[in-house]
């Protein structure tokens, strides 16, 4: 089969491989499409803790595809089409016990730690199986559209934490397609207003056709008056910080009404994660800061569910399809800023040039 393999910083090479065979209690899916992210391409980069010098693995970890194979023991069903919900818990610390399988002691996860779906086949473990990662989907579906799924789940698990209610203002800090995907879900909750900041006028304009009822340049217009004028003074009830970006996070404890929630969905650069607060505005306003990372199995079974039904439309954030042999195409294309989404393929009608 052919892989795209991470060798080390800018170095992935499009290599043939042995296509893997199941062992007991694991599975195999022939990918039909895998999303690119930031942290792709940080992996690409060389700069994730999960590839030190030395690695040699497949990225991709936003999966899905068609089960192909299953090892002896196994119950899925054989040549459907599946979701593949990729962090894998070790099933014995205290936070899988309670649920919170992404903050695991141990974590794993498919193209991460193990290979990832850069590929034409991709290995299931025997514990990604047993922990009921493999969700079934309609042969129907838009493949790249259902690879999406796995941002949503870390979008949706934020969300959550802002606790986001009808009649509510939401504040969105950063119009990429995580931001995209928060004012999506933000706008479920039927909420007063969404407020959308981003100092990119492209992604402004695109979050205004997305649905945001209110957009700010945060370089050159005043938020915190805009905020004030539509709240009365009150502030935000909920704030998501969907940007890597520490000004965005100090400044939105400043925006935040009293009893607010905060959401720091975007992590910071490691070595440069250090922000200024003042501590009192959490103290005496009683606001409530969340910090969320990654995703459980249960949060993409609801994204799933969303997509499937139509509530959100995540194909609408795909603005590039490659095949697998133009995988460096469509790493360059997903760090070039020009795209929302890049996601890799088995088929594409269009091949780049």
């Amino acid at each position: 089969m052919k892989a795209l393999v991470y060798h080390g910083p800018n170095d992935l090479r499009l290599e043939e491989r042995a296509t893997p065979e199941p062992g007991p209690g694991e599975a195999v899916l022939q990918v039909q499409a895998c999303g690119i992210c930031g942290t792709d391409l940080r992996i690409a980069a060389g700069s994730h803790r999960a590839y030190p010098p030395g690695t040699v693995r497949v990225p991709g970890h936003e999966i899905v595809g068609t089960i192909v194979a299953l090892g002896k023991n196994v119950d899925l069903p054989m040549g459907e089409s599946a979701f593949v919900a990729p962090n894998i818990g070790c099933g014995q610390c205290a936070q899988c016990r309670a649920g919170r399988v992404n903050l695991c002691l141990r974590p794993q996860a498919l193209g991460i730690s193990r290979d990832g779906a850069f590929a034409e086949f991709v290995l299931l473990p025997a514990d990604l199986v047993a922990q009921g990662n493999v969700l079934p989907i309609s042969r129907a579906a838009d493949f790249g559209a259902v690879a999406l799924v796995e941002p949503l789940a870390c979008v949706l698990r934020g969300s959550r934490a802002c606790n986001i209610r009808e009649g509510q203002l939401v504040l969105i800090m950063g119009a990429g397609p995580i931001g995209l995907l928060h004012l999506q879900v933000a706008r479920l909750a039927r909420p007063s207003a969404v407020v959308v900041s981003e100092p990119g006028g492209e992604r402004r304009a695109q979050a205004l056709r997305w649905g945001a009822d209110h957009v700010v340049d945060p370089a050159s217009e005043d938020l915190a008056e805009l905020i004030a004028e539509l709240t009365g003074g009150d502030g935000a009830d909920a704030i998501v910080v969907a940007a890597p970006s520490a000004p965005a996070q100090e400044q939105a404890l400043t925006l935040a009404a009293p009893g607010g929630h905060i959401n720091f969905f975007g992590g910071l650069s490691s070595g440069r994660s250090s922000i200024t607060i003042d501590s009192n505005l959490i103290h005496y306003r009683e606001l409530i800061v969340t910090g969320t990372t990654a995703s459980t199995r249960e949060d993409c079974r609801d994204a799933l569910e969303l997509v499937e039904r139509g509530a959100i439309d995540t194909a609408r954030l795909i603005s590039e399809r490659f095949p697998l042999t133009f995988g460096l195409d469509a790493l360059a294309a997903a760090g070039s800023g020009k795209s929302l989404k890049v996601v890799l393929e088995q088929e594409v009608k269009h091949v780049p040039v």
